[in-house]
């Protein structure tokens, strides 16, 4: 099949979820040898190098890119009150990137044009008007469902009701715009069952995040002392939300009863205020450039997430290098973990505190757990399974 995989930012480098995500997608298409053509978008969060990706993909997909404002502008915010219209939606429209798009679609004819995100659907009406391709949306998560999460837990009235407005706004274009694209697929099947419950009619097939489970190289973990450690990208206003709680209301106990426990955060754009928390054991820095040299000599992802919908990459990550993944119920969606067997789940500060005493107790457990994880990652998360029913899915559209 001929493919369009359309972008909201570069897949490459693969310096958060979504770009591993994005990424995930174009491989899986590359290995059941689809004819594949990328175009995404530059933005100022992530400007496109080609340097960066990969030569294969970059020969086999002439990845390109055009360069789209997408920064959140007080003035436009301010006059899209007085609109029906999703800013956030709005933000991602380019005169430019349309051209662009419409040049591709007119130069040559595809069977498939994949969506990464709501994001990517600005331009729908303009792919209908010059294509008869099979338009499908790779919905990341229910986007209304975090902004609505985020003004739950506002304290502030006045942006609360903002993010409501916002969120009520991109709900409205969500549930219009599932029934416009021809199918849906959802990375979790939590996401598909809330999509079902909004009246979505088209076909939806799960498929979640994949990685080339067999490159990514684990070893047997050191069962003392434990070091915990938490790698995301702090752009994300639910990884800052999940991280401010962490070090506001849980690492102060573990530290207070766990005295040689150490713990390193590290992620793009960490902020000034959470750099000056850096103190003793808890170690605080920004972007790292190699992941397995960062989480090498540690044995404990924690992912405290409150907000959120979708699957969280970091965990799928952290599950094929053998690690204990210590996450919030909502930190798992996606994933078929058996608490205390392969994950532990833990959803306020005591039972994170009483997760980190069973592992500080029973070193044995750091082991056999991150063995099951590999275990789980190999079963369902991996790349070449995830291609095959990609491309099944898309053959029968």
């Amino acid at each position: 099949m001929r493919i369009l995989q359309v972008c909201l930012k570069p897949p490459y480098p693969k310096v958060d979820g979504g770009c591993i995500a994005i990424a995930a997608i174009t491989e899986s298409l590359l290995m059941a040898e689809h004819s594949v053509k990328v175009l995404c978008m530059s933005t100022h969060k992530h400007p496109f190098n080609t340097a960066k990706v990969p030569s294969e993909v970059l020969k086999k997909t002439s990845i390109e890119a055009i360069e789209v404002d997408t920064r959140i502008k007080p003035f436009d915010a301010f006059l899209n009150l007085f609109s029906s219209n999703s800013y956030h939606i709005e933000r991602f429209y380019s005169k430019d990137f349309e051209l662009r798009l419409t040049e591709i679609l007119e130069e040559d004819d595809f069977d498939i044009i994949h969506l990464e995100s709501i994001f990517c659907t600005p331009y729908l009406n303009r792919i209908r008007s010059k294509s008869k391709a099979k338009v499908v949306l790779r919905a990341h998560n229910i986007e209304f469902e975090i902004w609505k999460q985020l003004a739950n837990q506002e304290i502030n009235p006045l942006k609360g009701w903002y993010l409501n407005l916002l969120a009520e706004r991109l709900k409205t274009y969500e549930i219009k715009l599932f029934s416009q694209v021809d199918a849906l697929v959802p990375i979790t099947n939590e996401d598909k069952a809330g999509m079902t419950k909004l009246g979505v009619s088209v076909p939806m097939e799960v498929v979640p995040i994949g990685m080339d489970v067999d490159k990514i190289e684990s070893k047997n973990l050191q069962s003392q002392p434990l070091k915990l450690y938490h790698l995301g990208a702090m752009d994300w206003s639910p990884n800052v939300e999940g991280i401010t709680w962490f070090l506001d209301d849980i690492w102060p106990l573990i530290s207070s009863k766990f005295p040689s426990i150490s713990c390193s955060l590290a992620g793009r754009k960490m902020s000034p205020s959470l750099l000056s928390r850096s103190n003793g054991k808890l170690m605080i820095s920004g972007e790292v450039s190699n992941i397995s040299e960062f989480i090498s000599d540690k044995n404990i992802a924690i992912i405290p997430l409150l907000s959120g919908s979708g699957m969280r990459v970091k965990i799928v990550e952290a599950l094929a290098f053998k690690k204990v993944v210590i996450t919030t119920t909502l930190g798992a969606t996606g994933i078929s973990f058996d608490d205390g067997i392969n994950i532990l789940i833990a959803n306020t500060p005591s039972e994170f505190v009483e997760k980190i005493g069973m592992l500080e107790a029973n070193p044995s457990l750091i082991n056999s757990i991150g063995l099951e994880a590999r275990k789980l990652a190999e079963t369902e998360f991996d790349l070449k399974s995830l291609s095959s029913k990609l491309s099944y899915f898309y053959s029968n559209l």
